[in-house]
């Protein structure tokens, strides 16, 4: 499935988790591919609308805030129909304090981005040292090259990524204020999958907002028993009226029930399109 392409976008470098969750899916599927990185989803899901060789990983929800609208929106607005969702991978959150001295207590200084300080913000109010300045930075990335402007008494929050690529010290771990905290990644492309058994398969269906119309939708699924593992909705061109049905269930779009569900939800919706049919982390 992937041999065809020869380059992977990421959302963000020195670290980041889109490139942590890159490593993994490359690892899993035994691949590598030429990495380019980019500062928005937006601009990764754009690029590979754009261009037919290159997948992206990106994130696509987390614990901490749920589904990240900006992908699926920008999803299913690709002007190439057939990038879809290729497989997806579940990564724990580590951030941690890195500098390049060994001394945690000595510390008078924290280069992070916004972000990165609001999921931390209990570990930097009560166990960082007093008195401390705090330089806000727009990425993971600009944090651990301007902690090369600053003395050896300044951190940044990273990850372990971050410590290798510019060789810091992990001072602490886990210092995010939800320890549970994880994100799911997506890897998307022009490209098709084949069954695994072990499969989950994503649609957005296009809806006028009628009154029982949603209840429509589920009654197919129970009548296929067909499990919905999620199931979101979102206004379209800022009218309530059109409503995106954004929905996760198992299956793959080439087992028999789910093209006899398929079939049986078209009636119901102004489109249907099927965004994925993958294996499940």
């Amino acid at each position: 499935m992937f041999e065809e392409f020869n380059e992977v976008i990421c959302l963000g470098m020195g670290g980041s988790y889109s490139e942590i969750a890159k490593d993994k899916l490359f690892k899993a599927y035994d691949l590598y591919l030429y990495q380019r990185s980019l500062n928005s989803i937006k601009e990764c899901i754009d690029y590979v609308d754009e261009n037919c060789n290159a997948i992206a990983v990106l994130p696509v929800e987390t614990t901490y805030k749920g589904i990240i609208r900006e992908t699926i929106d920008n999803l299913i607005l690709t002007k190439n129909q057939n990038i879809q969702i290729l497989a997806e991978t579940i990564v724990p959150v580590n951030d941690c304090i890195l500098s390049k001295t060994t001394e945690f207590y000595s510390l008078t200084g924290l280069i992070a981005n916004p972000n990165a300080l609001a999921k931390s913000k209990n570990f930097v109010r009560d166990e960082m040292p007093r008195q401390l300045n705090i330089v806000v930075a727009a990425s993971m990335d600009e944090a651990a090259r301007l902690l090369n402007n600053y003395n050896l008494t300044y951190s940044i929050i990273g990850t372990h990524k971050t410590a290798e690529i510019y060789n810091l010290n992990v001072l602490k771990e886990h210092i995010e204020d939800d320890k549970d905290n994880k994100r799911r990644f997506i890897v998307i492309g022009d490209a098709s999958t084949q069954p695994t058994g072990h499969d989950k398969t994503s649609i957005v269906l296009f809806l006028n907002d009628r009154q029982g119309a949603l209840l429509d939708i589920v009654q197919i699924f129970v009548k296929y028993n067909i499990n919905i593992t999620q199931i979101n909705s979102k206004m379209m061109n800022n009218n309530a009226e059109e409503q995106a049905v954004f929905i996760d269930f198992d299956g793959h779009r080439e087992d028999e029930v789910i093209r006899n569900l398929i079939r049986d939800l078209e009636p119901h919706a102004q489109s249907v399109r099927v965004i994925g049919s993958y294996a499940k982390f």
